[in-house]
């Protein structure tokens, strides 16, 4: 028996027609998927799901189909229009100069920022705000949040300033042993010389970003942008006189947070703590 894969819509999308891309050129070669997985590395199901755009397509394997189907290079380029498509359209541009910057600082209120979130962290966080999004689709958005942590393993990675609201550490996400990881993972990214993490405890009381999460973000050519974001949406400026009002207030908040040390003396306890919680009683 023949398979046919479901039928494909290049027009619903960059990632739907980079999909359908990767089709005609497997089966205009005469290759199944079974065939293609097996030179690329990847299952037959998976590379439908890339065809079909249920998953979104990993970077590593666009050079690898340029190989296969001598395209020269075609895969690599055109990659470049499918980077963002899974994430909504008030984000992707946001993604875009993320993806650019030479400076990033960060406020989060609530939650872990995606750059440094585990996976399993990821998923309950997305899975929570999502409630009736398939599981591939969860899937991809999960994949979409972890290929975006590759940019702080580039070579010249970008200075990364995060500030945490003390609530971040106390709101157990997915079970205590997600949240242990995540703690622990926190205390791992800090030890990379471009990153530090400071938590803003509660004692310190109200501030300019209490009813949401800030980031700032510099260009190398030293252009500056302030992203606003809060669960369902978000909102980018560019003036600078309001740029100049948003890291003035980031530097009045930073006045209030714990000393690296201390912040990672906190996110440490915090970690215990939870650990502590999933022992069985004795």
């Amino acid at each position: 028996m023949v398979f046919r894969g479901r039928p494909l819509d290049p027009g619903a999308g960059p990632r739907h027609a980079y999909g359908a891309g990767i089709r005609a050129m497997r089966e205009g070669a005469g290759m199944s998927l079974a065939d293609l997985g097996a030179k690329v590395g990847y299952d037959r199901t998976m590379l439908s799901r890339f065809e079909t755009a249920e998953r979104p397509v990993p970077e590593e394997l666009a050079p690898l189909l340029d190989v296969v189907f001598g395209t020269h290079g075609l895969f690599v380029a055109l990659y470049e229009t499918i980077r963002d498509d899974i994430f909504p359209d008030w984000v992707q541009e946001f993604v875009k100069r993320e993806a650019l910057a030479a400076r990033m600082r960060k406020y989060s209120a609530s939650m872990v920022p995606g750059l440094l979130q585990t996976r399993a962290y990821a998923l309950a966080v997305i899975r929570a705000g999502r409630p009736r999004d398939t599981t591939e689709e969860i899937e991809a958005a999960v994949d979409a949040r972890m290929n975006r942590q590759s940019l702080l393993d580039k070579q010249d990675p970008p200075h990364l300033w995060v500030v945490l609201d003390e609530a971040v550490l106390r709101r157990t996400v997915g079970s205590r042993t997600v949240m242990s990881e995540q703690l622990q993972h926190l205390l791992t990214v800090t030890e990379r010389p471009n990153v530090v993490l400071e938590v803003l405890p509660f004692i310190s009381g109200a501030h300019a970003f209490i009813g949401g999460s800030l980031t700032l973000l510099t260009q190398p050519d030293g252009a500056r942008c302030a992203y606003m974001e809060s669960s369902h949406t978000g909102q980018l400026f560019e003036e600078s006189s309001v740029v100049d009002a948003y890291e003035l207030s980031y530097d009045h908040l930073r006045t209030h947070a714990l000393s690296p040390r201390e912040s990672a003396a906190m996110i440490e306890a915090a970690m215990k703590e939870n650990q502590k919680c999933e022992l069985p009683p004795s």
